[in-house]
């Protein structure tokens, strides 16, 4: 519920943005979609790693020099999304680097509290600073504030007092790391199988808004992302749909997965249709977002061949296909990095959506061929409920 919750809020906060011009918008968009793939990167998916590590690894074992690594994602971050901010030619390299480096600090106690079983107050934190941008947006569109920056920098200071709050609920375990000796091994080979994947799939996900912003400019990008952030909204169901299959390991296992296939893919499909009722009232209450809809009607497939694969990517993972699902991701990500770039100059919004669509289609596609071969798995109680552990978080 905490999760929905924050999802609801970051909607919340993409609707209220449309009040800025396609311009302004696409400013907001460039600089936070930079810092996000600059955290995505360089974040080294800390809270899959420290799950997959579980408790006593963060109790007992893990000390100084693991704090350090998990500190030093907060530079790389920042640097990375001021990297990916200047190729936009769009963003605001400052305020992205900034908030990469905020939105990292926040993951690493976030992290900590998670793998010490404290879900519900990790998204508690997260819904309720996912609810103070929307309502700093109000207060600017109530003053007419037309400038993307102070949207950002309202943007900005929810990172900063989410970074500190939860430093100061779940930072304790951190700082008892600072006084112990680091163990001889620090797993950093798990560390980074489990992190390339996650970044594979960033390049599928975000790169093509990166290249619109590029070679197309802010007001294209404004339209575009509306679309996106509206269709990615449809796959909250395959998320969860995903997290049940990952854990499914008793027997009729492969039986269930394809009913919870069909019930992922009748939502994303439902709220789709919501969505684009919804795409097709902003495009008549405001100037400049028109094209939306048109988007969202490529992108819904997308929406579909990403439920898709986030389901049977799940039940791969739940096989101890993590190796496949990362070369899968990588060789999508490839793909999409030559594919968004050689399109969105000449093409624009439209050839990037249906080049994503394609890219997402195959992704699908290729996994259902990889799960297909695959040997039906033997149900051991102890060996499976590791496996479990070391793989919550990688599809989510």
């Amino acid at each position: 519920m905490m999760y929905l919750s924050a999802l609801a809020m970051s909607g919340v906060a993409i609707l209220l943005s449309v009040a800025l011009p396609p311009a302004e918008r696409g400013l907001l968009v460039a600089t936070t979609t930079s810092a996000t793939i600059g955290v995505a990167i360089g974040g080294l998916s800390l809270e899959t790693f420290l799950l997959a590590q579980g408790r006593r690894w963060l109790d007992e074992v893990a000390g100084r020099r693991s704090l350090v690594i998990y500190v030093a994602t907060v530079p790389l971050t920042a640097v990375l999304a001021w990297i990916f901010a200047h190729y936009s030619e769009e963003a605001v390299p400052s305020i992205a680097a900034v908030g990469a480096a905020c939105i990292a600090a926040s993951n690493i106690p976030a992290a900590a509290g998670l793998t010490l079983g404290q879900f519900l107050s990790v998204y508690r934190y997260r819904a309720a600073f996912a609810a103070v941008a929307p309502a700093l947006y109000v207060l600017l569109i109530l003053a007419s504030v037309k400038d993307a920056e102070l949207w950002l920098l309202a943007w900005l200071g929810c990172q900063a007092l989410m970074a500190v709050a939860l430093w100061v609920k779940h930072g304790v375990p951190l700082s008892r790391m600072a006084r112990r000796a680091s163990p001889q091994a620090e797993r950093l080979n798990r560390l980074g199988l489990t992190h390339s994947g996650a970044v594979a799939q960033v390049f599928t996900y975000r790169f093509d808004q990166l290249a619109l912003a590029r070679y197309q400019g802010p007001d294209v990008l404004a339209v575009y992302s509306l679309a996106v952030a509206a269709i990615e909204f449809t796959q909250a169901g395959a998320v969860v749909a995903a997290q049940r299959t990952l854990g499914d390991h008793e027997d009729g296992s492969a039986q269930r997965l394809y009913g919870m296939l069909r019930r992922a893919l009748y939502l994303a499909v439902g709220m789709g249709m919501v969505v684009l009722v919804g795409l097709a009232g902003i495009g008549v209450m405001t100037n400049g977002y028109e094209a939306a809809l048109l988007v969202g009607l490529v992108l819904l497939a997308r929406s579909t061949a990403v439920t898709v694969g986030k389901v049977l990517s799940a039940r791969l993972v739940n096989l101890g296909g993590e190796r496949a699902t990362a070369a899968i991701a990588a060789g999508t990500a490839l793909a999409a990095v030559v594919g968004y770039s050689l399109t969105a100059p000449e093409y624009g919004a439209m050839g990037v959506a249906s080049v994503s669509v394609v890219l997402f289609a195959l992704h699908s596609t290729v996994t259902a061929v990889v799960l297909k071969k695959r040997p039906d798995p033997q149900v051991e109680a102890d060996p499976q409920a590791d496996l479990t552990n070391s793989k919550v978080g990688n599809v989510a």
